[in-house]
């Protein structure tokens, strides 16, 4: 039986997330500015490598390849492999046939170099919609729900595995999931789970997250359970799908009636 289902697309959108890949430095810089200024989180990879590192650290919806070398259809192609992001190319040339084959290799879209920065913006933009609601759109069966396990300071995967936390990434947790939804600042986040405040370039906060994030992801989460919101801290993308251990022990006894009911 197909299981599937449409559900309506998050809204308002998270603000996209662009790395800027081979871009001349001084060009880079100038179009981060812009793009920033524009509401959009940017990153810049010096080279294809950096770009694939981003990949898994920024977790970026659009990727804008500086196409100035030979290769660069290939570059386009492997960027595009994965399928977790979009991949724009920014061409040098105004040739048709160099269009064409980016389009090709896997590009989403091709823009000129020379692009006003609004314009971009605006494709940037439009591409991160079609990759956020294209993943939204076709759902399958609820994932299973990640379990806290509160007395021994631990998540509980699907196959019963534990994850133990530390006292602070476990705070930060449930400050998180307290927060249903709406995002936490940095600063509250040092106070509550590293019982200080942040200073100035403090990236302690990020780096609490960045390994709750990877212990989330071992229990069955998504790497994209926590995201960062742009000027506000971090917020938990899906509350609803975190339980205790001890209601989801309390559903499961009150499921068993209905399920020997049915059989």
């Amino acid at each position: 039986m197909d299981r599937t289902h449409l559900v309506t697309p998050p809204d308002p959108l998270p603000p996209p997330r662009v790395v800027l890949v081979e871009y001349p430095p001084p060009l880079a810089a100038a179009l981060a500015a812009a793009l920033a200024a524009a509401g959009i989180e940017v990153e810049v990879a010096a080279s294809h490598g950096d770009a694939l590192h981003l990949l898994a650290r920024f977790h970026p919806s659009v990727l804008l390849l500086h196409c100035g070398a030979a290769d660069a259809p290939a570059r386009v192609a492997t960027l595009a492999q994965g399928g977790g992001c979009g991949v724009i190319a920014a061409l040098d040339t105004e040739s048709a046939a160099a269009r064409i084959e980016m389009l090709d290799h896997g590009a989403d879209d091709v823009l000129a170099t020379g692009m006003p920065v609004g314009e971009v913006a605006a494709r940037v933009r439009a591409l991160h919609r079609r990759m956020v609601r294209a993943q939204a759109l076709t759902v399958y069966d609820p994932p299973a729900p990640i379990l806290l396990d509160p007395a021994h300071r631990c998540v509980v995967g699907q196959q019963g595995e534990r994850t133990t936390l530390s006292e602070a990434e476990f705070v930060a947790l449930e400050t998180l999931l307290d927060a249903d939804g709406a995002p936490v600042s940095r600063d509250w986040l040092g106070r509550v789970a590293l019982k200080r405040p942040l200073h100035s370039e403090d990236r302690s906060v990020d780096q609490l997250v960045l390994k709750l994030r990877r212990k989330l992801a071992a229990a069955g989460a998504s790497e994209r359970t926590i995201l960062s919101a742009r000027r506000h801290g971090y917020v938990i993308t899906d509350p609803s799908r975190f339980r205790s251990v001890a209601i989801a022990a309390q559903e499961t006894r009150a499921a068993l009636p209905l399920a020997r009911a049915a059989g």
